[in-house]
């Protein structure tokens, strides 16, 4: 069904004929797949190499972006439990670990693991190990990465330990832990303490300056050629200490607009920032601006 409102959307169809279309065929499985044969969409020799990519296409969606929602169904509808398996021969752990490689990047994979200082730790689901297909060097680096630092790893086995680290995480065969965060000077707690009013207005009217003066780099305050760890770090760090609730008084309440302005233009930053290759494209731009 996915894939004939796609082919709606690509204009092979008009979005009123696919939507018609894929209303008329069952929503998933194999089932789904014998409509679209039969309704002449697909080929039999294209049924499995279909079913296997819409699969694929469903885990990679929802690992590239961090606000999808999954549910694990430990107990299946009954008639999911008659659907063959699309992969074939290959366990699930195989394909998932494999899909994650190709769309996560080293970046991504360390910010999700907690940072290059977080440490790798067994979880409860280490028997799964067996069904990743990993190498035998792999297999190795993953039994020898207990108790060790994701910088540590990584400086041993390259970048390209990440995603499979957070992968094996994510299954929960693996677990990872992030160091204890430290906490503010005492200094830094007393310049911006809530109830000093006159410290809340020059912090705000500083970020409210940034925002229409400066680029997302300036704002987030990390330089131009920041990680995505860096970005994350920064956005997490500035969006919790601009927090309404947490920020304002009853003394200064009406700054709450102001407040509101920067937390939005913020998270636009964050938007922009957070992905590799949107972030080296903004940098280009901004410094052909610049130089302009």
């Amino acid at each position: 069904v996915r894939g004939v409102i796609l082919w709606g959307a690509g204009g092979a169809l008009g979005p009123d004929a696919a939507a018609i279309r894929a209303a008329r065929l069952p929503q998933s499985g194999r089932h789904a797949a014998a409509a679209l044969i039969a309704n002449g969409f697909l080929s039999q020799d294209d049924l499995w190499p279909v079913l296997r990519a819409h699969a694929e296409w469903t885990i990679t969606q929802a690992l590239r972006d961090e606000r999808v929602m999954c549910k694990l169904e430990r107990h299946p509808a009954e008639r999911l439990l008659a659907e063959p398996n699309v992969f074939g021969g290959a366990a699930g752990v195989e394909v998932f670990v494999e899909l994650v490689r190709r769309v996560v990047s080293h970046d991504q994979a360390v910010a999700m693991l907690g940072g290059p200082d977080a440490t790798i730790a067994e979880s409860e689901h280490g028997y799964l190990l067996a069904e990743s297909a990993l190498a035998t060097h792999e297999l190795d680096a993953v039994q020898a990465a207990i108790g060790v630092s994701v910088n540590k790893l990584l400086t041993v086995h390259g970048p390209e330990i990440a995603a499979l680290l957070y992968a094996l995480t994510t299954l929960q065969i693996l677990s990872s832990t992030a160091p204890p965060r430290r906490h503010e000077p005492e200094s830094e707690r007393e310049r911006f303490d809530p109830l000093d009013a006159d410290a809340i207005r020059q912090r705000v009217a500083a970020r409210v300056a940034l925002v229409r003066e400066a680029d997302y780099f300036s704002l987030l305050g990390i330089p131009r050629r920041a990680t995505s760890y860096e970005v994350r770090h920064a956005f997490v760090t500035l969006r919790r200490s601009l927090e309404p609730n947490r920020l304002l008084t009853a003394a200064t309440a009406d700054l709450r607009a102001d407040v509101e302005l920067v937390i939005e233009v913020l998270e636009e930053a964050y938007e922009v920032l957070r992905d590799a290759n949107r972030r080296t494209r903004y940098r280009k731009a901004i410094e052909a601006t610049s130089e302009a």
